[in-house]
């Protein structure tokens, strides 16, 4: 018969002494087995399961006996990957001597100790004699309220099978090991590149190499790929961003990953080509569209073929070296007419996002477009490319370089390369803000096809957009002007007479 405990425990549950629990209906539990998973009865219950538990303790002599029979049921019964999911729960044990329990007797089933959630769900489970095993069906109530005696592995069979219960092979668990390769930034020596693991990958080796170079490391190894990788790569776990250098200008490379899984089992190489850039660089700046953090579109080439050059100041979100650069650059922004000259001035960003940009801006006093990794940043300074930040680009109106990285990026070297270009500092015209005035009339507001601005001796009359750009001059003959707006792109833009400007909107 079954061991059951002194009176003195017996009274501590509250209840007589029972082979069995007195319930009918299970009661839940959220717990944390000897392995740190976390168990929680009604999740498995509701996913379909039914759910044996085994309430034991370790030094039970009748536990002992039966514990066998519970390991060798589990795996008849798939598992815990099919219809029924085993667990057991202890009483008065430590984790340490329930680990050891575990391991002496092969459990490979949540095993919940006393010390760590168990004597409560014992006593919830009014539990007074050991073992006694329970099958919970998924609707929660309880169908066996103690599976006894287990004189053999075919006694557990049959009562739960009785209960429609079936038997599976326990399926194999299976990984799938993957690791991605993003290129970060390409240059003409150096190439910088992240590895991303998937849950499954647990490590990771990687390389670079031309096809020639890894046909004859692996030739001379005497190794297939995957092998010649995981013995001779650079090792990897976490995310890891890792950058190549001392590689030849304009060749074509192959980024090589191979992940493994927990066993070691090697998964799937990955192969990410990528071609280094010629040496010298090209003496023209490419073309690029992007989005500013205000949401407007700056099409690089638009702005220089509207006569006039392009500064930009390519920084890294959070870099300190970045950051000492802002105030000479904020003041030859006005130095030079904020945008409304000789000099458009932009910043662009590969690694800060919108909101991080936002900040940026508003910490350092920026009023011109600012272009983050949302908007496509860091698709522009691959493309350029650009190799080091903080770097000051100054751009001619013919898309040629008329420097490419002004240094070091103070006030007095940037003055000094507009002086060598012979564009001319001015003031920043004021105004450009809305104001009201009892003068002037503009309507419609929003505007369609026209937009009719009135007042006494208009004069000259120029249009702006939002980026402070300069999209239209006109000249009045009298206190009325129509302005034709269907060639006016969707968006804010701001009429400016002598000392008065007034915004509108163009819509279609």
């Amino acid at each position: 018969m079954k061991k059951l405990f002194t009176l003195i425990l017996a009274l501590a549950f509250g209840v007589g002494l029972k082979a069995q629990t007195n319930l009918t209906q299970a009661v839940d539990f959220t717990a944390t087995d000897v392995h740190g998973t976390e168990v929680h009865l009604f999740d498995i219950l509701d996913g379909g399961q039914y759910v044996l538990i085994d309430f034991f303790y370790t030094t039970c002599t009748y536990c002992i006996q039966s514990i066998p029979y519970m390991v060798q049921s589990y795996s008849n019964f798939g598992c815990n990957q099919h219809d029924v999911f085993y667990m057991e729960v202890d009483y008065g044990d430590s984790q340490a001597a329930c680990l050891n329990w575990v391991n002496n007797y092969g459990v490979e089933y949540p095993t919940i100790a006393g010390a760590n959630g168990g004597n409560s769900i014992v006593n919830q489970y009014h539990i007074s004699a050991f073992p006694t095993v329970i099958l919970i069906a998924p609707d929660h109530s309880i169908v066996i309220q103690d599976l006894y005696p287990i004189p053999n592995v075919q006694a557990i069979i049959t009562a739960l099978e009785a209960q429609g219960v079936q038997q599976h092979e326990c399926n194999a668990i299976t990984y799938d090991p993957q690791v991605s390769i993003t290129i970060d930034q390409v240059l003409e020596t150096e190439v910088t590149a992240t590895f991303t693991p998937n849950e499954d990958c647990i490590s990771y080796a990687y390389t670079i190499a031309t096809d020639a170079e890894i046909q004859e490391w692996m030739a001379a190894a005497g190794l297939d790929l995957p092998e010649y990788l995981w013995t001779y790569g650079i090792p990897g776990s976490d995310i890891i961003s890792n950058t190549f250098s001392d590689l030849t200008p304009d060749t074509e490379y192959v980024i090589f990953a191979v992940p493994a899984d927990i066993d070691g089992n090697l998964g799937e190489v990955v192969q990410e080509a990528v071609t280094t850039t010629p040496g010298g660089g090209s003496e023209i700046m490419p073309d690029f569209l992007a989005t500013d953090i205000e949401g407007n579109d700056i099409n690089l080439y638009s702005i220089l073929d509207n006569g006039q050059a392009v500064m930009i100041n390519f920084f890294l979100y959070g870099d300190e070296f970045s950051e000492g650069v802002m105030r000479d650059m904020v003041e030859a922004y006005h130095q030079y007419g904020c945008n409304e000259h000789d000099v458009f001035f932009m910043e662009i960003s590969p690694n800060g996002h919108d909101d991080q940009c936002q900040a940026w801006a508003e910490r350092f006093g920026v009023k011109y477009p600012t272009i983050s990794r949302d908007g496509g940043g860091n698709d522009i300074v691959q493309a350029i490319p650009v190799g080091y930040y903080p770097t000051i680009m100054l751009i001619r109106p013919d898309h040629t370089f008329a420097n490419r990285d002004i240094y070091p990026p103070t006030i007095d070297y940037i003055v000094d390369a507009m002086n060598g270009e012979g564009y001319n500092q001015y003031e920043c015209e004021e105004g450009m803000a809305e104001t009201e005035h009892q003068d002037l009339m503009l309507y419609p507001n929003p505007a369609n096809g026209f937009v009719t601005l009135s007042g006494e001796n208009l004069g000259t009359v120029r249009v702006y957009n939002a980026l402070g750009q300069m999209v239209e001059e006109l000249e009045a003959n009298g206190s009325e002007l129509r302005i034709n707006t269907t060639r006016y792109e969707n968006g804010v833009y701001f009429v400016k007479t002598e000392g008065q400007t007034m915004k509108f909107v163009v819509k279609h």
